[in-house]
């Protein structure tokens, strides 16, 4: 069952910690091999089924709650989760995996009151309960269509953002959280700084106002890293159902606009951070920016609809 294993995704690597004890267990149980093949419909029912067996069985509830966390239900996942620890789960764990789900929905007052919190880096609990106290806001248009540039680091596309009159051509990187800058980007003075991550060369801060085209993003979490390009992340632009037109060079992000149904859809699984999507039935998910991902995806607009747990495909 090796390669079997090797196959499962990091949507359940850590499922065991959830609860209050590990066991040793055998094969893979059939959710995890479900996952593995693409086939989170079957997951989805083994895991539902497995928490409604033993509803107060701390990693079977918590199993579920991460596994629709990264489908998309980010609200609903992340209230199984805190229940999973109400059970008996390790608070830890748990705690590690609601404070990268919390910011998805702009939730850091939950970041700032989760129980083992205090045990995190510095900076990381210092700009959580600074965000907190100062919440994002989103002013613009129902929806607007930005330049979307190619990109060979992340083949996402990049697109221009705007920090205190600062302009700054961004990855757009699913594998990071926030808004990332290199040092020596003048976009300091428009910061609040939280100091560095312990170990690490890395800063903490909180952008004042981020504009993308005629959209503008109040209180962004950034950080600054040495040596690196300007880098964008999923958990920033998915609020707004981006849509994806490499063959028009157009990014369109949505207020308060429907997202597009499409005439077809992949599913995918967040991994907070990092998208799987699902590229061909009955196969392993695939990192979205790989090349099977792209293959999957080329010459197609796309949207990241979190409602519908899906990125949608239109003709």
């Amino acid at each position: 069952m090796i390669c079997k294993r090797t196959l499962l995704l990091y949507a359940f690597t850590s499922v065991s910690v959830l609860s209050a004890q590990s066991t040793g267990r055998g094969d893979p149980p059939v959710a995890e091999l479900a996952v593995s093949f693409g086939r989170l419909d079957i997951a989805e029912q083994e895991l539902f089924a497995a928490s409604s067996r033993s509803p107060r069985e701390p990693s079977a509830r918590g199993a579920l709650g991460l596994f629709l966390a990264s489908r998309g239900h980010v609200k609903v996942g992340a209230v199984l989760l805190e229940e999973a620890r109400q059970f008996g789960g390790n608070a830890s764990a748990i705690d590690a995996r609601l404070a990268r789900i919390y910011p998805w929905y702009g939730a850091w007052n939950l970041v700032s009151l989760l129980p083992t919190a205090r045990s995190f880096d510095p900076a990381e609990y210092d700009r959580a309960r600074w965000l907190a106290v100062h919440r994002g806001t989103v002013h613009g248009p129902d929806s607007v269509v930005v330049a979307l540039e190619p990109s060979e680091l992340t083949a996402l596309g990049r697109v221009t953002l705007n920090i205190g009159g600062t302009t700054v051509l961004a990855d757009i990187d699913p594998n990071v959280e926030g808004v990332v800058f290199p040092e020596e980007d003048n976009v300091l003075g428009s910061t609040q700084l939280f100091g560095s991550l312990r170990g690490s060369g890395t800063m903490l801060g909180v952008s004042y106002s981020v504009a993308i085209g005629g959209l503008t993003l109040t209180n962004v979490p950034v950080r600054f890293d040495d040596g690196v390009r300007a880098r964008i992340g999923f958990d920033v632009l998915s609020p707004f159902a981006p849509t994806f037109d490499q063959a028009a060079a157009q990014l369109t992000l949505r207020v308060r606009a429907a997202a597009p149904v499409g005439t077809e859809s992949i599913a995918f699984l967040l991994g907070f951070p990092g998208i799987r999507i699902a590229a061909r039935p009955a196969l392993p998910l695939v990192p979205i920016e790989s090349e099977a991902g792209r293959a999957a995806l080329r010459g197609r607009r796309w949207t990241l609809d979190l409602r519908r747990g899906a990125i949608t495909l239109e003709r």
